[in-house]
């Protein structure tokens, strides 16, 4: 049971001002923001995706890209100069090794996710070395509204078990209902999209999920 957790807002930036205004609604509310960028290959309905922009933005929310992109080792240095940490899908790419020696310095700025479907066994090579790892919690990746599939609260259960000291964020239909069980499971970090962004008040629903008590 964990009761030291971030709420993390994801935005689906469509364009550079929609992904400004919606940093600057949670400024101050959260410490950190992920950016979903989707390349409409490995995922579909492309977003924006340009990462230099990110230098005009002002403020101190740390900022995290979750590259749900194919072959994600071409652009991981663009985003790796303008953001405190990246999220690359184990799936997305056969190059893995080498985009992990990018951040072999500084190893809490890499971050491994994994499809619901993916194998748990894929991350045993990985013990010692991953800081942060993000488990989606949905089939189809690149959209929010979709319903928590809770399939992933035993593989949260596992993965906990293998890596006690890491990260272990949960991504994907996340709401007031089913969040406690998430950090009962072992989650201390919560990735959420619609339960904030279609809320009647952003600020307000951070803090419910904020106050949040984990349960079995």
């Amino acid at each position: 049971m964990n009761s030291n957790f971030q709420i993390v807002p994801a935005i689906i930036p469509k364009d550079f001002t929609n992904l400004e205004r919606q940093v600057k609604q949670v400024e101050g509310l959260v410490e950190w923001v992920q950016l979903d960028i989707v390349d409409g290959i490995f995922a579909p309905a492309r977003t924006w995706d340009e990462p230099e922009l990110l230098n005009e933005l002002t403020g101190r929310i740390k900022l995290e890209a979750h590259l749900m992109v194919s072959e994600p080792e071409f652009v991981v240095d663009d985003w790796l100069r303008v953001v405190d940490r990246i999220v690359i899908h184990y799936e997305s790419t056969k190059h893995l090794a080498e985009i992990w020696e990018k951040f072999a310095e500084q190893p809490k700025r890499f971050g491994l996710a994994l499809l619901l479907e993916t194998p748990l066994g894929v991350l045993d090579d990985w013990r010692g070395r991953l800081a942060h790892i993000q488990l989606m919690s949905i089939a189809k990746i690149g959209a929010h509204g979709q319903k928590l599939d809770e399939r992933v609260l035993p593989r949260l259960r596992a993965v906990r078990e293998k890596f006690p000291d890491a990260t272990i964020a949960v991504d994907g239909g996340i709401n007031l209902r089913n969040a406690p069980a998430l950090l009962a499971a072992g989650a201390n970090q919560l990735v959420v999209g619609s339960a904030i962004w279609r809320s009647e008040n952003v600020a307000a629903a951070i803090k419910n999920f904020q106050n949040l008590t984990p349960t079995t």
